[in-house]
């Protein structure tokens, strides 16, 4: 028989044991808890994330609106004074993981693919914690535009040519960083993706010299369409030395203003219009007295009818800028101001 200091040294040896098996659960519980993603918090409507960023920022979180009006992140390609018009975003990602590129085609997001990638753009490569936003070294070429809407802040990038001149050591470094973020971000779309159809629309117009289509009847009486040209692109100045008067506005340029149509309005420019587009979006000329107009209908994204305004980016931008969108009455054609 084992004596009392036998029975003692075992029964020790068996705690000393547990108690180690208890430690090394305790620490994996931890450890997979300080990995997780924090889930929504009701209330606010947001979501929250924890990591530590690269550089120099230390652990903090990251919130972002979870609604499918909020956008959380944005990219549009142009921006140069050579650039044409681009009347959507490229890409538009929503807090609740619905993604659209361009304004026609639509996919999906799953919360735990939309947290990895904010992670992987706001944490793995630090973009929140950036000394710099801008990197385009010539100014007349296109760039991709970054918009970030996290922690209750929004923020803008432009990635462009850069490095041509003397740049530092960190410049280079955000430089890369944010390519590597752009590409995480197409990367992380590439799943099924359907039509898009927006629950609204919005009448684009512009005043053209050249029509190179047979001209369309304006079906609708509500408001002409010198009013809807004046409104959007501003009247035409005085031009006596050419036939063509057209201005760079809906051409190059994004309009001073945007006309959201009621139902009634859209199925009836539709209809003249049939299948001609323009791009992805329905377009085509209409006559109107002597005079022809450019008509075009974009269809509205989810966070543009709530914010009263339209993302589009146009030549000689260095920012992201809505549109102004009317949802009431046109205002009829100034009277030009006299010139001196």
């Amino acid at each position: 028989m084992r004596n009392s200091t036998e029975i003692l040294h075992s029964r020790l040896s068996r705690l000393m044991l547990f108690g180690v098996m208890l430690f090394a659960v305790l620490l994996a519980v931890l450890s997979a808890c300080s990995n997780t993603l924090v889930g929504n918090t009701g209330a606010q409507n947001t979501t929250s994330l924890a990591g530590s960023t690269t550089g120099n920022a230390s652990a903090q979180g990251i919130t972002y609106n979870t609604g499918a009006q909020d956008v959380v992140i944005r990219t549009f390609y142009g921006g140069g004074n050579y650039g044409s018009l681009e009347l959507a975003p490229n890409v538009s990602i929503y807090g609740d993981g619905t993604y659209i590129l361009g304004a026609n085609r639509q996919g999906k997001l799953s919360a735990d693919a939309l947290q990895q990638l904010i992670h992987t753009v706001a944490t793995t490569y630090g973009l929140l914690s950036f000394q710099q936003q801008q990197f385009t070294d010539i100014q007349d070429q296109n760039a991709t535009f970054l918009e970030l809407n996290l922690n209750g802040k929004r923020q803008q990038f432009v990635y462009g040519a850069f490095g041509y001149q003397q740049e530092s050591t960190q410049a280079i470094d955000e430089y890369h960083r944010l390519g590597q973020a752009l590409t995480a971000i197409n990367n992380a779309l590439t799943g099924a993706t359907q039509s898009y159809t927006g629950s609204s629309i919005a009448l684009l117009v512009r005043q053209t010299f050249s029509p190179d289509q047979t001209p369309l009847t304006w079906p609708i009486t509500d408001f002409t369409l010198a009013q809807a040209s004046a409104y959007e692109c501003g009247l035409l100045p005085p031009d006596t030395t050419s036939a063509n008067q057209e201005t760079g506005c809906l051409k190059f340029l994004i309009p001073q203003h945007a006309i959201l149509l009621s139902t009634q309005q859209e199925q009836a420019i539709a209809g003249q219009i049939g299948n001609q587009r323009q791009g992805t979006f329905l377009s085509g000329i209409f006559a109107e007295g002597s005079a022809y107009y450019n008509v075009t209908l974009r269809p509205l994204l989810p966070d543009e009818l709530p914010n009263k305004a339209l993302a589009m980016l146009g030549s000689a931008q260095f920012s992201i800028t809505g549109v102004p969108l009317l949802a009431g009455t046109v205002p009829p054609v100034p009277t030009p101001t006299p010139s001196v």
